[in-house]
């Protein structure tokens, strides 16, 4: 499994980016939309923290600034109805403290707002989670 990359941003594709290691392979690589904004068209060197996820059907990376944004996303995806895009989207929406913060407060509405998340799913996400983010905030 890949779970960190460093390179060159060869391009940016939808929402992910293209990153070269200096053995010449490229990755593509989903990005939260505020980490592929910085981006922009390529050229810049990257350290990303990596989740790869196998399904059936592909194999894909996706990709965090660092390991407390990573191991939040991998927190995500365990809640019933959360995949890895849309995990992707909720910390694309939130930084990970605000994440947080709207989780534990069980701040259905906010939650709510992001595309893809309707009230069933943001108050899913305050139950199955509020225990493991309060675990997950005392380290």
């Amino acid at each position: 499994m890949i779970g960190y990359l460093e390179g060159e941003v060869l391009a940016v594709e939808g929402p992910a980016a293209i990153v070269r290691t200096a053995s010449g392979v490229g990755y593509q690589v989903t990005l939260p939309a505020p980490l592929l904004a910085e981006m922009n068209s390529g050229g810049k060197m990257v350290v990303l923290h990596v989740v790869t996820v196998v399904r059936d059907d592909e194999i894909a990376l996706y990709g965090f600034p660092d390991s407390r944004t990573k191991a939040l996303f991998s927190l995500l995806i365990k809640v019933s109805g959360i995949g890895p895009r849309l995990a992707v989207g909720l910390l694309g929406a939130f930084d990970g403290p605000a994440l947080t913060d709207a989780i534990l407060r069980q701040d259905v509405v906010l939650l709510a707002t992001i595309p893809g998340v309707g009230k069933k799913t943001a108050s899913r996400l305050c139950v199955e989670l509020g225990d493991r983010l309060n675990a997950f905030e005392r380290t």
